[in-house]
């Protein structure tokens, strides 16, 4: 789907199936990568399991059981992303496991260097953006501001710099 309208088009035609169908394609499409297993997985979570899946997650990607190559540690990081849900997540725990999705950054870009720019994308520009809604609804400032210098104190890929701009009122 290269364009609005062809996307627009096939939504519209698989909003006519039926429900059985598409859980059946799903389910198949989950057995065949590891994106959409992860996926699915994210969409079945309770919501006080998401953290946990969150978290082992990152776990998968620092404690390599098996060597991971950059494609698999950025599906696995950008899954671990779409668990967090600024209107059902606390903000507290979501800047928490923020700061763990953080410290994944040098596993993520000394995986390789071919997806230098999408790692950058994804640690600058969508977990800050999560950071900052998360920051926003966060009562405890001072415990933000406290994890911002924790993760300002230890950024070698540059990647946590943009959290400087992050005003708290």
């Amino acid at each position: 789907m290269e364009t609005v309208e062809e996307y627009n088009h096939v939504r519209k035609q698989l909003m006519g199936l039926d429900k059985s169908v598409l859980v059946d394609a799903l389910l198949q499409l989950a057995q065949e990568s590891n994106s959409a297993s992860l996926l699915v997985n994210g969409l079945i979570a309770a919501k006080e399991e998401r953290s946990l899946l969150f978290r082992s997650y990152i776990e998968r990607v620092i404690h390599q059981e098996e060597i991971l190559t950059g494609e698999q540690i950025l599906v696995i990081l950008s899954r671990a992303l779409d668990l967090l849900d600024p209107l059902n997540t606390d903000p507290k725990i979501a800047l928490q496991l923020l700061e763990t999705f953080y410290f994944a950054d040098s596993w993520a870009f000394e995986s390789t260097t071919e997806l230098d720019f999408e790692f950058d994308c994804l640690f600058s520009k969508r977990a800050y953006n999560l950071f900052c809604r998360f920051a926003q609804q966060c009562g405890d400032k001072k415990y933000v501001q406290q994890t911002v210098d924790r993760l300002l104190s230890a950024d070698g890929y540059g990647v946590r710099t943009n959290l400087n701009q992050l005003t708290l009122s």
